[in-house]
């Protein structure tokens, strides 16, 4: 398949992205931090940083691309035992369900894999701290912007952006897609199934998790590649699904503006 996909000179844009690269992201953001501190501007220091947290988020959540960039400030917090999310699922019917996620940073090893959530979040709050950096005083950071990934006095992220950031952050590592195969935003996504289904994730929590349907073939047929293997970094980045060590909180549903609304969560009218 990858020699016919070469030969047609085609992209296939949901390749999944391998945990293992997702790793060498993260641990190379992490090791280089310091020096990207002392080195580079404050305003390029959080650009590097953005592109790496994002990344691993997304990883880590099964995030599709759009709704990740769409993080508001309020869908996201590292607390000091926990990392959690608020995910918006797709709209449908003009309403899309909102559930946070709550994963926390003591996931026991799994299979001799430590977690690598306390990484996660340690990347995430070094983040956190260089946007906080960029504007004087530095609490006028949160009130002159309202996404997460958004740096002060930049517009609102584009879904094109996760794309532009995660190859940023591949370049730095050197990773690349084999011949006739493309890592876009969706790569990530598909990745973090592969690599939760490769593991043993049971398919019904890995279709909750990403916001899929239960009855539906989307997942099977375009975010899960048999081919991909279990690994220590699938096991590290989605060791605590095995465990059930994550708590959620009561979902809601986010309407689209005029839509008729429902009193309760449920399926949408």
């Amino acid at each position: 398949m990858r020699r016919a996909q070469a030969l047609a000179a085609t992209r296939d844009t949901r390749v999944p992205l391998p945990a293992a690269a997702v790793l060498r992201v993260l641990r190379h953001a992490c090791a280089s931090a310091s020096a990207w501190q002392t080195d580079l501007s404050p305003a390029a220091y959080a650009h590097l940083l953005r592109g790496a947290y994002a990344v691993c988020l997304s990883f880590l959540f099964f995030g599709r691309q759009d709704s990740c960039v769409a993080l508001r400030l309020r869908d996201h917090g590292i607390q000091h035992d926990a990392i959690w999310l608020r995910l918006t699922e797709k709209m449908r019917k003009a309403a899309a369900l909102r559930r946070v996620v709550r994963i926390p940073l003591n996931a026991p090893s799994v299979r001799g894999h430590p977690s690598l959530l306390p990484e996660v979040a340690a990347l995430g709050r070094m983040y956190l701290s260089a946007v906080q950096q960029l504007e004087h005083p530095p609490s006028a950071a949160c009130d002159s912007r309202a996404y997460l990934f958004q740096l002060p006095g930049e517009p609102p992220p584009r879904t094109t952006d996760m794309s532009s950031w995660l190859h940023m952050q591949l370049r730095m590592v050197r990773v690349s897609a084999p011949p006739g195969f493309s890592y876009l935003g969706h790569s990530i996504r598909s990745g973090a199934s592969s690599a939760a289904e490769a593991i043993g994730v049971s398919r019904f929590l890995g279709n909750w998790m990403g916001g899929w349907s239960q009855s539906g073939k989307t997942r099977e047929l375009h975010y899960m590649d048999p081919s991909v293997r279990p690994c220590p970094a699938a096991f590290g980045f989605f060791g605590w699904m095995l465990e059930g060590c994550f708590e959620t909180l009561h979902p809601t549903w986010e309407y689209r503006a005029g839509a008729d609304q429902c009193a309760d969560p449920g399926e949408p009218r």
